[in-house]
């Protein structure tokens, strides 16, 4: 269970001086969110400021040392008389019915603060604490500014999984805007990749799968994230990865279930130039293979410690003719799956992150073990259970399906599997979203598939259980059941609680 205590954040130490946060990470206290605003990257001089949405500093307590306050095409417009500005709140300070209780991350766009929720303290919550997104003054001058943070908690909250950020709202108290998310406790991945030493494989490979799930969710539903970066990845204490920041996230043009929306955050020109393509920066349409550059890249420092191009753009890198330093603690298909990444050419990269997540778990010992025990089983049971799992059954039999889509399906069932157990152990509800989620994929790639079913069954059980006995909630509860997996939009107790 997480800390209910109040918050212990970091000191960031000479207001003056930028690097006294990367001075005091390894010694410090962990933070609760990093604020994924426009920072000047320090590790990297081709480094763009970003005026971005909310991701963690690593020891922004009351002011962020080099942070830059940025934003494309500033106009002064008007302001209201009874905004809040957000450089005079503090302590004690009421925003909507949230009274603030500290500042932990401060960037160009806003600024991120601790607060208490009144509500969760009426209702005897044990941790009534959330994050408060705030804008800055420099950025409600920006004409687009309101409309990026209202898109923002759209699409955070259109994006509901593990390892996406949860927010709750978007609001406003007179003129001042802001969004409530959940408070995190744990640290920003920015304070693992800049210390100079990478990580074993063994530690790595589960963050970068964690930030891959979180992206390959967020391409289905046709958005990419656009400013993918380890200030922009939360590091939870029991080591699961958050993305934030999804401010300038954009619609893949044409894509199945991308909202359309006249506003194209793209014209903010808002990017980290060490983890862009040459797409964004030249302003073209966004692609899922963008996001897999800047995992590229993110891989490469967990393991390494160190950007593969030297910290340089991507044009620089390409009109060096560099070629990218792979971590060589990777297997031989993991380090062509990271090449493949970081290639100057999007159409050589993974089409999305699902491929990515395919690739990356077929050349997996274990799963190749699997496939080949499920393989097995099939021809010792012989012929009569054959006919009887064909009958009985998926239409399509496990053994007719591509290898690939076969290692997927038994990755993602083992993965369910593991996450059901963690979920019945620990009682932690991430794992039994995650277990959800598991099993959706394996069916979706395989209609029928008997574990798949069982696994959804179950979990579908218990997310209905937690919802209770009021009727409204238990309503919505099954439609978001019936919204994640084909199959159980007939199943009979999600029909049940959809009946009006």
């Amino acid at each position: 269970m997480l800390p209910t205590g109040k918050p212990t954040l970091m000191a960031s130490g000479d207001p003056s001086d930028t690097d006294s946060t990367r001075r005091h990470t390894d010694d410090a206290p962990r933070t609760l969110i990093r604020n994924s605003l426009d920072e000047k990257e320090t590790a990297s001089p081709t480094s763009v400021p970003a005026a971005t949405a909310v991701r963690a500093t690593a020891g922004a307590a009351a002011a962020a040392p080099g942070i830059a306050a940025t934003a494309a095409r500033v106009v002064p417009v008007p302001q209201t008389p009874s905004a809040v500005a957000a450089d005079s709140i503090g302590p004690g300070s009421i925003i909507g019915r949230f009274e603030i209780e500290a500042l932990i991350g401060r960037g160009g766009m806003g600024s991120v603060y601790s607060a208490i929720d009144p509500r969760k303290l009426e209702a005897r919550d044990p941790d009534p604490r959330v994050a408060v997104k705030l804008l800055n003054a420099d950025f409600r001058a920006h004409p687009d500014a309101f409309i990026a943070l209202q898109r923002e908690a759209s699409k955070a909250q259109a994006l509901a999984h593990p390892n996406i950020v949860t927010v709750f709202d978007f609001d406003r108290d007179g003129g001042t805007a802001f969004i409530v998310m959940a408070l995190l406790r744990g640290r920003s991945l920015e304070t693992v990749t800049r210390r100079g030493s990478g990580l074993d494989r063994k530690t790595a490979l589960p963050i970068i799968r964690g930030i891959a799930e979180g992206l390959a969710y967020a391409h289905r539903k046709g958005v990419v994230h656009s400013d993918l970066k380890p200030a922009n990845v939360f590091l939870l204490d029991d080591g699961t990865p958050k993305i934030l920041d999804f401010g300038i996230a954009r619609a893949v043009p044409g894509a199945l279930g991308a909202a359309r929306d006249e506003f194209d955050a793209g014209r903010l020109g808002a990017y980290t130039e060490a983890y862009a393509t040459r797409e964004m920066i030249q302003g073209v349409d966004p692609a899922p293979a963008d996001d897999l550059y800047a995992l590229g890249v993110i891989a490469c420092e967990l393991l390494t410690g160190t950007h593969p191009y030297g910290g340089r753009s991507i044009l620089q890198a390409r009109q060096a003719a560099l070629k990218p330093v792979i971590p060589t603690s990777l297997r031989r298909n993991e380090r062509q799956l990271i090449a493949r990444c970081l290639d100057f050419d999007r159409s050589r990269r993974p089409r999305d992150a699902a491929e990515f997540l395919r690739l990356l778990t077929g050349v997996a010992p274990r799963l190749k073990v699997l496939a080949a025990a499920v393989v097995a089983l099939s021809l010792a049971s012989g012929y009569l259970w054959y006919r009887s799992y064909q009958n009985s059954g998926p239409a399509v039999p496990f053994e007719q399906l591509g290898h690939a889509t076969q290692l997927q399906v038994a990755a993602d069932l083992e993965q369910g599997a593991q996450d059901w157990q963690f979920y019945r152990g620990q009682g932690i509800g991430d794992a039994l979203t995650s277990a959800l989620t598991h099993y959706s994929d394996a069916y979706r790639l395989h209609p029928g598939n008997r574990d798949a079913v069982r696994g959804l069954q179950r979990t579908a059980d218990e997310i209905l259980k937690q919802a209770g006995g009021n009727r409204q909630q238990l309503h919505g509860t099954a439609a978001q059941l019936a919204g994640a997996s084909e199959y159980l939009k007939s199943y009979p107790p999600v029909v049940d609680a959809l009946k009006p």
